[in-house]
């Protein structure tokens, strides 16, 4: 019988693979960037390719923790929480401690957690920040995709981020070659912070902003101990902030900052915007519509540099053609997210649209409700030019009137239109896998769409049907 061919171990030579194989006398540091870029689970079976390969994903630059398949078998039995979460813990655990590089871009966590995984989350904190994250995700919604009460969310561990106290990371727990302080983890290293189902409350808030010179991006989604919100100052470098569904929150005050990027979504509240130069993206849904609270009248400091605005509303008020809205003299996108109800015509949208003479992209994404279809003409509005209008995208397209007469209106009245975009898919965001039912309604809007439309677009215009 013929011998295998051995493999030569000398140190310089080959390292343990064939010479033909020339991915693996990549440098390691090439190899890592390139497993960085794999689901974490596929990066770790390359350690069987081998002895080379065995370590390398140990090294890893980014950590996703992502258990999608997991929360939709929760999302339909949650009884499956109670095998599953510990399954995921071990998981973590797993692989924090078997990581041997100094430093990594990034982490994220993506499991139904809450208070009574305290300890394990904790030190994924903690390794997170030893490492010097460059970016941190605690994405811990119930069942994977809605708030829980927020008494039994997990409390951030803001002792890590406080430079005033003291930490001492065991070495067994973060395979760590000492105890480290918090003044030697380098929290100036978090770039971005994205919290979902995670108990913040504004001292904690504060020491974040203060003690994380680097964060520019922060995100709290779900949060239940906030309630006056106040960020303020030139020094900070934050450029990006979130507030999504914490119920709790009054008021929110910003001021005599460079952010760049504001996004509120939740009840009626009390938002006071000052001195914001840079600000030019803002993202905001309050109540029903938003225009109850005077929504223009919190952002009026930004509408003359304001560059994309969005807007959510879950149901548009019937009285909206007797509002006056300012013009938006730089916005070159708007962002509408509506409530479909009935056959109610959005063409009073158009209206908002009109005060925006730079526009250039205009989105409407209509929510689901109860998008019946009624027999009725096709009705228009006074026209208008919209001259640098290019893009127009309709999501959520179920084929009613309302939606013929709004494509029909911008098809008509856009000089510059290039591309129509209609995607009828099912916009009520749910884990739950869509029904045939629902297939079938979505094929169908399909149809309507291209028999609606398809005569109606002029040549040059690109009409694209998801």
């Amino acid at each position: 019988m013929k011998k295998r061919a051995r493999v030569s171990r000398i140190k310089g030579e080959n390292h343990g693979y064939n010479s033909n194989d020339y991915i693996s006398r990549m440098p390691n540091d090439i190899l890592i960037s390139i497993l960085s870029k794999l689901p974490l689970k596929e990066a770790a079976t390359t350690s069987h390719l081998s002895t080379r390969w065995r370590y390398l994903w140990c090294q890893m630059y980014s950590l996703d923790f992502d258990a999608n398949d997991k929360l939709d078998k929760i999302a339909v039995d949650s009884k499956l929480r109670v095998l599953e979460r510990p399954k995921y813990i071990n998981w973590v655990n797993r692989v924090t401690r078997q990581h041997k590089g100094p430093t990594i871009d990034d982490l994220r966590i993506c499991f139904d957690l809450d208070k009574t995984s305290k300890s394990a989350v904790d030190k994924w904190v903690e390794f997170a920040v030893s490492k010097r994250v460059r970016r941190l995700e605690l994405d811990l919604l119930e069942n994977g995709e809605m708030l829980r009460q927020t008494p039994r969310n997990y409390v951030f561990p803001i002792k890590i981020f406080d430079r005033s106290l003291g930490l001492t990371v065991k070495r067994h727990s973060l395979t760590l070659a000492k105890t480290v302080s918090v003044k030697e983890m380098e929290i100036k290293c978090l770039k971005s912070l994205f919290l979902k189902c995670v108990n913040v409350n504004e001292d904690a808030l504060a020491k974040l902003l203060l003690n994380c010179s680097a964060l520019q991006q922060l995100s709290i989604h779900g949060s239940g101990d906030l309630v006056n919100v106040n960020i303020s100052g030139k020094s900070l470098v934050l450029k990006y902030f979130e507030i999504v569904f914490c119920f709790g929150v009054k008021s929110i005050e910003i001021t005599d900052s460079n952010l760049e990027s504001f996004s509120y979504l939740g009840p009626g509240i009390t938002i006071k915007l000052n001195n914001l130069p840079k600000l030019e993206e803002i993202s905001i849904g309050e109540g029903y519509s938003g225009f109850e609270n005077n929504v223009f009248g919190q952002i009026s400091c930004c509408i003359s540099h304001l560059q994309i605005l969005t807007l959510d509303i879950y149901r548009p008020e019937e009285n909206i053609k007797f509002l006056s809205f300012p013009e938006l003299p730089k916005l070159k996108q708007l962002i509408l997210k509506v409530g479909a109800w009935d056959d109610d015509s959005l063409l009073e949208f158009t209206s908002l649209a009109k005060c925006c003479p730079k526009l250039q992209r205009f989105v409407i994404q209509l929510i689901w409700m109860s998008p019946a279809k009624r027999r009725r003409k096709i009705r228009q509005v006074a026209k208008h030019p919209h001259k640098h209008l290019q893009l127009v995208e309709i999501v959520g397209y179920y084929g009613r009137t309302s939606d013929v007469e709004l494509a029909v209106y911008f098809i008509e009245n856009a000089m510059s239109l290039r591309k129509l975009i209609i995607d009828p898919r099912y916009q009520v965001l749910e884990r739950t896998p869509v029904g045939n039912e629902q297939l079938k309604k979505e094929k169908s809007a399909r149809s309507c769409a291209k028999k609606q439309l398809g005569s109606r677009t002029p040549q040059g215009v690109e009409l694209v049907i998801l």
